[in-house]
């Protein structure tokens, strides 16, 4: 019986194993052949510059503000009622140096300079008979015709007139310099704003009848970093222009000149204020507006600018016979989508300007137009 069951899990394992080995045969037999695959190389297209060596002058922006160095209220300084305006006495009006605004009734100032006049040439014609007499009291006090006594009374009437024409005197100076105010003159080249004035309005001292600033000393101030303002003093006597714009549209363009530094850094932002003097204008941008301001940074000599595309960290590729090389540089400056470098090259190197992610060196490379 064991004999039996022996011989039949024989039988089933060698056809099992011959059932496998033809199989296998089959298969190796039919198996496709493999095609061998020509492997290409990977080429990068990309677009390249030549440039040359030049020196540049880049320029930044930055905000500000129009301001004036000279600006401040308008007083006549005395009381007194307002009997004449003149018709440029009104906001936005352009006035000149020396030029009358306005005026105060001058009768009454008038009438006590005639007084003090009167009082102090009377004062003078008495002081001078004083002298005379007391030249006189001198002579007889020599002769012992007069006593010490008499002589010195006549010395104290005499420093009282002297002390009486005096104080005249000065009143008749106060009196026609209060004169003076009278008249509202403009002090300089200006344009008036916030006017509070009307004809037959009476006016104590410290009546502030209007603003006036100077269109002669119009500047811009605005803030640059603390890396530009380290070297500010290098922008002094620098042209710039000031922008002002609306809604990113261009308002009006005015040219100017660097003055001045601020002489300190502003804390909340670190970096400092810079002054430009700006030209008048008949149409000048209003005090106070905010604008931008254009100016030159240092310049550069005998460098190279590229658009910011071609710099790969601290180095660039150009192009030799088809392969891309490295090449590397010393970034002078960064400025809005262009770079200022310098470094091995050449004005005859193909620079390449396609931005790509890989690792250009010595990568196959195709320039396209």
């Amino acid at each position: 019986m064991l004999s039996k069951i022996f011989s039949f899990k024989t039988l089933i394992f060698f056809i099992v194993l011959g059932s496998s080995l033809f199989i296998y045969k089959y298969l190796v037999s039919t198996k496709p052949e493999a095609k061998q695959v020509e492997v290409q190389e990977k080429t990068f297209y990309v677009k390249v510059v030549n440039t040359q060596r030049k020196s540049y002058v880049p320029k930044s922006d930055a905000f500000g503000k129009i301001i004036s160095t000279r600006q401040g209220d308008l007083r006549f300084g005395i009381p007194g009622r307002i009997n004449y305006i003149s018709q440029a006495f009104q906001n936005g009006s352009y006035v000149k140096t020396g030029q009358v605004l306005a005026k105060l009734d001058q009768k009454r100032y008038l009438l006590e300079i005639e007084k003090l006049k009167s009082e102090t040439k009377e004062l003078l014609t008495q002081l001078g008979i004083r002298q005379r007499q007391v030249k006189r009291f001198k002579s007889m006090l020599s002769r012992k015709v007069i006593s010490q006594n008499e002589y010195d009374n006549e010395l104290i009437l005499l420093s009282k007139n002297q002390s009486d024409y005096m104080r005249s005197k000065i009143l008749l100076e106060k009196a026609e310099e209060d004169f003076s105010y009278t008249v509202l003159r403009s002090k300089f080249n200006g344009i008036l704003y916030d006017i509070k004035i009307n004809e037959g309005q009476f006016l104590s001292n410290n009546d502030r009848v209007a603003k006036i600033f100077s269109v002669d000393d119009l500047e811009v101030e605005f803030a640059v970093p603390s890396k530009i303002y380290s070297n500010a003093e290098n922008l002094i006597g620098k042209n710039i222009e000031v922008i002002w714009e609306a809604s990113d549209t261009s308002l009006k363009t005015i040219k100017g000149k660097i003055l001045r530094t601020g002489g300190k850094i502003i804390e909340e932002e670190g970096g400092g204020k810079i002054f430009g003097k700006i030209d008048y204008q008949k149409n000048i941008i209003p005090l106070g507006t905010f604008v931008r301001v254009i100016y030159p940074l240092n310049e550069f000599v005998n460098v190279f600018r590229l658009p910011e595309t071609a710099l790969y960290g601290n180095k660039v590729y150009v192009v030799e016979n088809g392969i891309a090389k490295e090449r590397k540089i010393s970034l002078k400056h960064k400025g809005s989508g262009y770079v200022i470098i310098d470094g091995d090259l050449s004005e005859k190197d193909q620079i390449i300007i396609t931005k790509i992610p890989n690792n250009l060196n010595n990568q196959k490379i195709t320039i396209t137009n």
